[in-house]
């Protein structure tokens, strides 16, 4: 027996050598890897500037070396000097500021050209911008024009009035700043068919003179009684339009964009055209439409789309839904009636149908983003997703969410659910002092667009900037994040001040929120070993001074994947 013990402890002696052998073997080469892995050349080496990570265990470092589109070593000039090769690339940045790539969570493709209303003064204005427009035009093409708000117009109400008389033989169709109103003249409703009789659609809203005839504004769903007469674009227009806003989106320092308008097959053929021509500009993802009497076959058809495109630079899993309005035209779901006019808003769901939908959706592993601007609508859509709530990570979010009730914010972290916000929306402008915030009252008012009390609540939040309804400048959403003034500085102090944050959160919310928001976290939004080589050169810190610098700041190169997709002309070369 104890001839058996011995052998036995001799064998496991020898096999403890062994594998205690075999093991250092294997540490031995594994070091020996990840030594060539750390000292294989790069393609790309940037030194000597301030990188700004995004990453807290190592926020601010000078150099950082990319091989393949991404990022493959980060720290200071000595260390990544190591990654130089003979045929590497080195970009001496001059002390310049880098950080991720700006990524917008709400943006949407604008499918033809129209006239730029924004910032007209009047209603004279408006009309001369749509006559030089027009011009440019084919005679019988229908004349459209983008970015118009109640203060242009008398009394903050704008009527068909102050088109018919320039376009009297022309039909004529504009959309407001946030894409919830349309103002048709006369000769487009003739054409359309609409009339004092005609019927107002669910969720929509015609807007009548005393005498029951439409005064050309049409609020929601309403639009569409005239815009599906407007002739559609070309795939041709479509394709065009897609590569001039992605050259825009480049020039502000964008490589990510979520898409939140679904597409017609011609703008999904725009983009898959795009994608096949490696001409794409920036990362894409694109929602589908939630809708309430969604069959099962498009339903099935959303989770093909989804996982047949899984690559780097387009994406979809994302469903956009619609339940409310806005405040400016009083269509937002509202827990209290307006302070002017009365009424709650124009909701477009039920709670009920609300909770079915989102269910099915959720049910087909689809992330669900939500329009709701209204506190009423906020939280309808709370609602909906607690009753969907599981053990899954599914990230629903809601869109803007502008006047939250204020017990509704710890809810958002508890159920998982991204805010969705546009910094942007406020700019405290002529229209947010005198037709935004008199609509709410005073109370709601100042808890509109709380940035601050979100953070304060532990939301995710996700900035963007709901392009083309604001401009899609992150800069410009930056200075008023963490001002709450406009550009000129007015109102003294900000309008809300409280809930003005601070500018290394607003750079988050830009970056690592919109890429979470994406489920792209661990590709996108930070500058780290592995992660995609997506970021932007500016001529100033962001981090540094005050918030002037926003609007100081000019980028200088945007790089997507490695490549650079934007250089700016008057950056003096490193």
């Amino acid at each position: 027996m104890r001839a058996i013990l011995d052998t036995a402890r001799r064998g496991r002696r020898s096999t403890a050598a062994a594998t205690a052998c075999v093991a250092g073997v294997a540490i031995t080469c594994v070091v020996l890897l990840s030594a060539c892995e750390r000292t294989a050349p790069a393609d790309w080496v940037l030194q000597h500037a301030r990188i700004w990570t995004g990453d807290s265990t190592q926020e601010y470092v000078s150099a950082m070396a990319i091989r393949d589109g991404r990022i493959l070593a980060i720290g200071s000039d000595d260390a990544i000097q190591a990654y130089v090769g003979a045929d590497t690339r080195v970009d001496d940045l001059g002390g310049r500021f880098v950080m991720p790539g700006f990524h917008d969570a709400h943006w949407h493709l604008p499918a033809r050209r129209s006239a730029d209303l924004v910032g007209a003064k009047d209603p004279a204005e408006l009309v001369a911008r749509l006559q030089a427009f027009a011009a440019t035009l084919p005679a019988d093409a229908w004349v459209t024009g983008r970015g118009w708000t109640p203060d242009m117009f008398p009394r903050n109400t704008a009527h068909r009035r102050y088109l018919d008389a320039a376009f009297a033989d022309r039909a004529v169709l504009l959309t407001d700043r946030d894409g919830h109103q349309t103002l048709a003249n006369t000769r487009a409703l003739a054409l359309a068919g609409v009339s004092a009789e005609t019927r107002e659609p669910a969720g929509g809203a015609i807007i009548r003179d005393a005498g029951g005839a439409p005064t050309g504004l049409l609020q929601e769903t309403a639009a569409g009684l005239v815009t599906r007469f407007l002739p559609s674009p070309s795939s041709d227009e479509i394709y065009a339009s897609l590569r001039h806003e992605m050259h825009r989106a480049a020039e502000r320092g964008l490589t990510a964009l979520q898409i939140a308008n679904g597409q017609a097959p011609a703008a999904r053929n725009a983009v898959l055209r795009a994608l096949q021509e490696d001409s794409l500009l920036v990362r894409l993802r694109i929602a589908v439409p939630f809708e309430p009497a969604v069959s099962d076959s498009a339903l099935r058809s959303y989770v093909a789309l989804r996982d047949e495109h899984r690559g780097p630079l387009l994406r979809y899993g994302i469903a956009k839904g619609m339940l409310d309005g806005t405040v400016d035209a009083g269509t937002a779901a509202m827990l209290e009636p307006f302070a002017i006019g009365g009424g709650t808003g124009l909701p477009r769901f039920t709670d009920a149908e609300l909770r079915a939908t989102l269910a099915r959706y959720d049910s087909a592993g689809l992330q669900v983003e939500l329009h709701a601007i209204g506190d009423r609508a906020i939280r309808m859509a709370l609602d909906a997703v607690a009753a969907a709530a599981g053990p899954r990570d599914r990230r629903h979010r809601i869109e803007h969410l502008e006047v939250p009730h204020p017990d509704d914010l710890p809810r958002f972290r508890a159920l998982g659910v991204i805010a969705s916000t546009q910094a942007i929306f406020a700019t405290p402008d002529a229209t947010t002092l005198e037709n935004y915030a008199p609509l709410l009252g005073p109370t709601r008012a100042m808890r509109a667009m709380p940035f601050r009390s979100l953070e304060a609540a532990g939301a995710m939040q996700a900035f963007g900037s709901d392009y083309p309804v604001f401009p899609m400048d992150p800069l410009l959403g930056l200075h008023v994040a963490t001002t709450r003034t406009t550009a000129t500085g007015t109102p003294a102090g900000g309008w809300n001040p409280a809930e003005r944050i601070a500018a290394r959160s607003a750079l988050r919310h830009y970056t690592f929120g919109a890429a979470y928001a994406a489920f792209r976290e661990d590709e996108l939004g930070t500058l780290v070993p592995g992660r995609y080589a997506d970021f932007v050169v500016l001529s100033e810190d962001l981090l540094a001074g005050d918030a002037q610098v926003f609007l100081r700041a000019r980028v200088e190169r945007t790089v997507m994947g490695g490549r650079e997709t934007y250089r700016s002309t008057r950056a003096s070369p490193p």
